[in-house]
């Protein structure tokens, strides 16, 4: 068996074991099985799916990497979801990734105000004649 821990900048994602370990990346798939050579392999855009019986997950990355060594898999990511199949895990990364840019565009917007009433309140006050 195939130890699988998955990682991202939010914490601990997954930890698993499979049978083996499809990984899709730019350059095509990759298949790796138990006692398999150490690897390190890139993804930039793509998913490893997890085997193990007739039961597969799917963990789609973006920004990450799959460092594999000693029948223990790594998967560090920038962003990464899990579902049991590609298009649905792929599905809930892209609500996940619309959601983080809607809060980071309200702190944006927040951030803006806040900054156009200190202005005010410094006009206000005339703080510049204290100088």
């Amino acid at each position: 068996m195939i130890r699988v821990d998955v990682v991202t900048p939010d914490g601990h994602l997954l930890t698993d074991e499979a049978e083996s370990l499809v990984i899709r990346n730019e350059e095509g798939m990759l298949g790796i099985l138990s006692n398999h050579l150490p690897i390190v392999v890139v993804i930039d855009e793509g998913f490893v799916r997890l085997r193990r019986g007739d039961e597969k997950l799917y963990v789609t990355v973006i920004g990450g990497f799959l460092e594999f060594r000693n029948n223990f898999a790594r998967i560090i990511a920038q962003e990464a979801h899990i579902g049991r199949d590609h298009i649905s895990a792929l599905e809930h990364l892209k609500a996940y990734r619309k959601q983080r840019l809607d809060e980071n565009r309200q702190r944006l917007v927040d951030f803006m105000k806040m900054e156009r009433e200190l202005r005010e309140q410094v006009k206000e006050i005339q703080a510049g004649k204290y100088l």
